[in-house]
């Protein structure tokens, strides 16, 4: 199994991307944000307890998003690959994450860090709210918290990848099909396609 860790601050285009990767590799596009939407839509204890998290624009504890991934791998060891979109987004994520592939003999992980000018995301996540209703971008007071936390927790991701020399930066401030063709490039570089 190999795996693609989509990171950058919010508004950046993770999720766009990270399903354009997956159809492109033939890999598991696997969204934390949505598995979290999903348990709140269900009305889940895990639902119940990220709810309030989310909606102001806060992680949920690291512990939870850990066992979400863990399950799901352990679930699904069949598959070619998956494309992670919203985990790890702390270094302590990174570093559960590094002894969970290690007992299942992941082959590859190489994470992509989509860099956007900080303007660019605010406005991104402003249209996002009035396209969807996101209570996560409803104002730029929630929207400048989540990307001060980016700064204070999950720009650590890029970090310790990069030191680890499995980290590419992406310029993420072209249109779809341009960052896409900036990350074709680098996956082409880094994963055995097959």
């Amino acid at each position: 199994m190999q795996t693609v860790i989509i990171s950058g601050p919010p508004g950046c285009g993770k999720g766009t991307q990270a399903e354009l990767i997956a159809k492109y590799l033939g890999f598991e596009h696997i969204s934390t944000g949505d598995i979290l939407r999903r348990e709140i839509a269900a009305l889940t204890e895990l639902g119940k307890l990220a709810q309030a998290k989310i909606d102001d624009g806060n992680f949920v504890p690291d512990n939870v998003a850990c066992e979400m991934i863990n399950n799901f791998i352990k679930n699904n060891q069949h598959i070619k690959g998956m494309v992670l979109d919203g985990f790890p987004r702390t270094k302590y994520q990174c570093l559960r994450f590094d002894k969970l592939i290690d007992l299942i003999k992941i082959k590859n992980n190489i994470c992509i860090s989509i860099d956007v000018d900080e303007n660019k995301l605010k406005s991104r996540l402003l249209s996002r709210n009035v396209k969807s209703n996101r209570p996560d971008d409803s104002s730029i007071e929630i929207i400048d918290h989540r990307l001060r936390l980016y700064v204070e927790r999950t720009r650590s991701v890029t970090d310790y990848y990069l030191d680890k020399g499995q980290c590419e930066i992406v310029n993420g401030n072209g249109n779809i099909d341009e960052v896409f063709y900036n990350i074709k490039t680098v996956l082409d570089k880094y994963l055995e396609i097959y």
